[in-house]
């Protein structure tokens, strides 16, 4: 399953980075879980809990990365930048069609210390794919997506 549009409907708090794959300016993220508004596309009005879910983003541009110390301090992040085995989990998520614009920050731990991570930048198309989801309602029942 999948959706190209309206992915502002996606959320991916408390959801872990299992796999980037980078070819150019495109990016393919594997995520653990996230959550969808509703997939109309469907006829499902109510939200789903999607299974380990995949994100393929086109045409990658102003792509940022900002390490937060002592508070609103920040500073650019050196590369290589390892979002699969340092950042502990999404904790917020905005997308900005509009603009084609996502926004995700959590907590990013190192050997040497731990701060608060955020990574922003422009995209021409996302695509959100998923083989398994159940919804709000099966969850909150103590149902889980299989993968």
């Amino acid at each position: 399953m999948k959706i190209n549009s309206d992915i502002k409907r996606l959320s991916l708090h408390d959801s872990h980075f299992e796999k980037e794959t980078r070819i150019g300016n495109d990016i393919e993220l594997t995520v653990d879980w996230a959550k969808l508004e509703n997939f109309k596309e469907e006829g499902i009005e109510d939200g789903l809990i999607l299974g380990k879910t995949k994100l393929i983003i086109t045409e990658v541009s102003n792509e940022v990365f900002k390490a937060y110390y002592d508070g609103a301090k920040w500073k650019p992040l050196p590369e290589p930048i390892d979002i699969v085995n340092s950042w502990q989990e999404v904790a917020n998520t905005e997308i900005d069609e509009k603009s084609q614009k996502i926004k995700l920050d959590g907590m990013f731990n190192t050997d040497k210390e731990n701060f608060w991570i955020e990574w922003s930048f422009n995209y021409k198309k996302c695509e959100v794919e998923w083989n398994h989801h159940v919804t709000f309602t099966e969850w909150k029942a103590g149902k889980l997506p299989s993968d």
